[in-house]
């Protein structure tokens, strides 16, 4: 058995003896692509044990790009020729590349024999090697690496979350599987990548399961010794919390300023408004002494008008500094009880269907009780106008006991938001309502914002999603 062109003159038990003291690896598989025997030092290499691994497939152990039919054709191909690498995995998921030889019994049905050449880790890894181990099950880093082919060799626990693909699944896949109908730009891995396009620091978005997430992108090429291109790595870094807290800062600078003049200005304009409502209200009576209606509904007109200003007056004030908060523990779902008569009688105006889901356990944080009100009125209220007849709006509460923050979630089944607005939404005096102000999520992000929260809004073609997060007690 000392050159490669020899078969297998051994019974199959005979050889799953000798294997067992051979000074190389060796993994036995029969005809249909199962392990029959493995030697210790495989399983200690790949720290598995032998009872996961016997009278399994394979292909839990190796990783072949191709069927069960093209890893066999590989093996006969690689029993009369010369060495053959083999991509395999240990029990973390972590890849290797070893030399192998194989032999194939002389006689059907036919049993595999694969002699891996240097299948020992080494005992004491580098610094170097600990780091890049580290590094890549690193849980804050994305990082994906592939072949030559675009196929997944090697992926970090963020990637897999990204991709809502397990890793073991994600591995040895072409990138057109997993991105199918994603648009070539908007993929975080792009075929452009083997042709040697750099990329460095890109911003990109990306959004999986009605959530958004931020990156910042890093690309580049792996070459062999030769200077021959084998692969190529993406690196990203998840920085969503980043950015809203940029364009939280951002939002409250806009929004103190704005509070800052209208606290300064708000006497000024409340004055004379009194003034000029005072006299319309006496002319209003007169004209109706006199009975000119067509008159009396331009004071109508008036009147309605100058109410606006002043809601707008109080709207900017609020943003300034919120008066009589009152701040203790409160329930998150008493509070969403208080409110649902009122979001039930809005919802039969315009035909829609009302539903609630509440933690059993109570999220409990501290808040103005009016304030929270004020935000999930508001929030519910836009979802209800969205919505054709027949539409569903639900409110859920839960309790996220890892980040120890109470989840409230108001979803609406409509048409959703368009991207180029979504980012506007909470900025001051945009709206898209004839009518509307423009401050309405304005106030509710700065009320969540000042209690230590978070509010967000994600948005596909089904709908639209409000995610609150306040810290709980």
């Amino acid at each position: 058995m000392n050159n490669l062109d020899t078969e297998i003159v051994l019974s199959p038990a005979q050889f799953i003896n000798y294997i067992q003291c051979s000074p190389i690896g060796y993994l036995v598989l029969d005809s249909e692509g199962r392990i029959i025997a493995i030697n210790q030092l495989i399983l200690n290499a790949s720290e598995f044990a032998e009872t996961d691994l016997v009278n399994r497939s394979y292909d839990l152990l190796i990783n072949f790009s191709g069927t069960k039919k093209d890893f066999f054709e590989a093996l006969q191909i690689a029993s009369t020729n010369s060495y053959f690498q083999i991509s395999w995995r240990d029990i973390n998921g972590n890849m290797y590349i070893s030399k192998t030889i194989v032999w194939r019994s002389q006689k059907e049905p036919y049993y595999y024999a694969i002699g891996f050449l240097e299948i020992n880790r080494e005992n004491n890894l580098s610094l170097l090697s600990r780091f890049a181990q580290k590094f890549v099950s690193e849980n804050n880093i994305g990082i994906i690496v592939v072949d030559k082919d675009l196929h997944i060799f090697e992926i970090s626990p963020l990637a897999s979350k990204l991709l809502n693909m397990p890793k073991n699944q994600a591995l040895n896949r072409n990138i057109d599987e997993l991105f199918i109908g994603v648009p070539e730009e908007h993929r975080i891995v792009q075929k452009a990548l083997l042709d040697g396009v750099i990329v460095n620091n890109h911003a990109a978005t990306w959004a999986i399961n009605q959530q958004k997430f931020d990156l910042l992108i890093d690309s580049n090429v792996i070459k062999d010794e030769k200077g021959f291109i084998v692969g190529a790595y993406v690196i990203f870094k998840d920085v969503t919390n980043l950015r809203s807290l940029e364009q939280q800062v951002r939002q409250n600078d806009r929004l103190v300023t704005i509070g800052q003049i209208a606290a300064g200005t708000a006497h000024e304009i409340r004055n004379p408004l009194t003034s000029v409502k005072g006299f319309l209200q006496i002319l209003k009576n007169t004209l109706v002494e006199k009975n000119l209606e067509t008159e009396l509904s331009y004071t109508d007109i008036m009147l309605s008008e100058i109410e606006r200003v002043n809601k707008l007056v109080n709207e900017i004030l609020l943003l300034s500094k919120p008066k009589d908060m009152i701040y203790k523990p409160t329930d998150i779902n008493g509070v969403i009880k208080d409110i649902l008569p009122i979001i039930y009688n809005q919802s039969l105006l315009y035909d829609i269907e009302v539903r609630h889901i509440l933690d059993k356990g109570s999220p409990i944080v501290i808040a103005d009780s009016e304030l929270l009100k004020q935000v999930f009125l508001n929030i519910a209220k836009n979802g209800i106008e969205a919505l054709t007849a027949g539409g569903v709006i639900t409110i859920s509460t839960a309790i996220n006991q890892a980040n120890k923050q109470a989840e409230i979630l108001i979803h609406d089944n409509g048409p959703g938001i368009p991207n180029y607005i979504a980012d506007k939404i909470f900025e001051p005096f945009f709206t898209t309502k004839e009518s509307g102000t423009g401050l309405g999520l304005s106030i509710c992000q700065k009320i969540i914002h000042d209690l230590g929260g978070a509010i967000r809004v994600s948005t596909k073609g089904y709908g639209t999603t409000f995610q609150i997060n306040l810290p709980l007690i």
